[in-house]
């Protein structure tokens, strides 16, 4: 399987997403495991998923200038930060990464 494939597309999603939204590892995985065994266990999706989080769309970048705007008008539709974001990217790509040594 390649970062490609949806089923990874997928994985890494919802992984970061968990992430994301204030789930623990313990939850995030019990949630991405359901989802691959829903999806026929096909081998080898959990490394596909660790490699496509580097594939997920990211946030259009904005001048400097702009970004104070942007922080306000995301703080006001609950939008978390970007920081928020990559740190949740990361912490899914690791546990992927384990899930697929497992």
């Amino acid at each position: 399987m390649t970062p490609e494939d949806p089923v990874a597309q997928g994985l890494a999603t919802m992984a970061s997403a968990g992430f994301e939204f204030g789930s623990d590892a313990e939850q995030v995985a019990h949630d991405v495991r359901t989802m691959w065994q829903q999806l026929g266990a096909p081998t080898g999706a959990f490394a596909a998923a660790a490699d496509a989080i580097a594939r997920l769309p990211q946030r259009p970048e904005v001048p400097i200038a702009d970004q104070a705007r942007r922080r306000a008008f995301e703080r006001a539709v609950g939008i978390n930060p970007v920081e928020v974001e990559l740190t949740a990217a990361m912490s899914a790509r690791e546990l992927l990464e384990r899930m697929a040594s497992e």
